[in-house]
């Protein structure tokens, strides 16, 4: 089992989910917030077709993550798992769009384990602004993997041990505190950002990997990075710092960028 950014960040997101191979292989998609045709030419670089998936995911409401995700589930004809407390909060999320495209919609619930042919998935709910919002928890034979962004903060995930058993684990790491601090954005959308409602910073994240990770954790990719108030090195290297401290340097620390999959760690 894979997982593969597409899209990370303030811009739009996208992932895909890969286990399997060949005719057995399944394919998920979590979140289209990009245009189609974009996200469709990154998964070909993979190898993959997004008009072969075997399910679409919302992790939330907001437009960055959901603007495309009615418009993918139909062209791919595949089930479509959101909560029912997004539909209708926009146009492209509405109940009479999801009918137009004759959606097979299909409800997700904290900690409500489902399955997407071999692949065993449970929705984790998170703290952010849109609420509901939700991570992820993928199991597929012996292996599990974790895909946390849009949390305002780590306490559920450290309390909760949801990051204890994990192999794999793609992990929000948004904003340095410092260039948020002195940054041109209003305040307003400041106190938003570092709410317990709004995003992880860099020291956040370091904390939830010191707290609540495992010498399991084989890959570790930081996601969803500000582009006006957080830079590569600086997460890289908080984030690096947190894996020494704690004894995991043989964790393999990557960085998504805000379009495209990982080719390296782009500092």
């Amino acid at each position: 089992m894979q997982i593969h950014t597409l899209a990370s960040g303030s811009t739009g997101n996208c992932a895909l989910i890969t286990a399997g191979s060949g005719a057995q292989r399944t394919t998920i998609c979590l979140d289209a917030g990009i245009a189609l045709r974009t996200a469709r030419g990154f998964a070909e670089e993979l190898g993959l077709n997004l008009a072969e998936l075997d399910a679409v995911l919302l992790s939330h409401r907001h437009g960055d993550h959901s603007v495309n995700i009615v418009a993918l589930a139909a062209r791919a004809q595949a089930p479509l798992y959101m909560h029912r407390d997004n539909i209708d909060t926009s146009q492209k999320i509405s109940k009479g769009e999801l009918s137009r495209r004759n959606i097979d919609r299909r409800d997700i619930a904290d900690g409500k384990t489902f399955y997407v042919n071999d692949i065993a998935v449970t929705p984790i709910q998170i703290p952010h602004d849109a609420d509901p919002t939700f991570g992820f928890i993928f199991e597929y034979q012996d292996k599990r993997a974790g895909f946390f962004t849009d949390l305002g903060n780590p306490d559920s995930l450290i309390a909760n041990n949801t990051l204890g058993d994990l192999d794999e684990l793609v992990l929000e790491s948004n904003y340095d505190a410092e260039m948020l601090a002195n940054g041109r954005y209003p305040r307003a959308l400041k106190d938003r950002v570092s709410s317990d409602f709004g995003h992880l910073s860099n020291l956040q994240a370091a904390e939830a990997i010191q707290q609540g990770a495992s010498a399991r954790l084989k890959k570790l990719t930081l996601a969803h990075l500000s582009q006006k108030s957080n830079a590569p090195l600086i997460a890289h290297e908080c984030m690096q710092q947190a894996l020494n401290d704690s004894g995991l340097q043989h964790v393999e620390l990557l960085l998504a960028p805000a379009r495209g999959p990982i080719k390296a760690a782009q500092l």
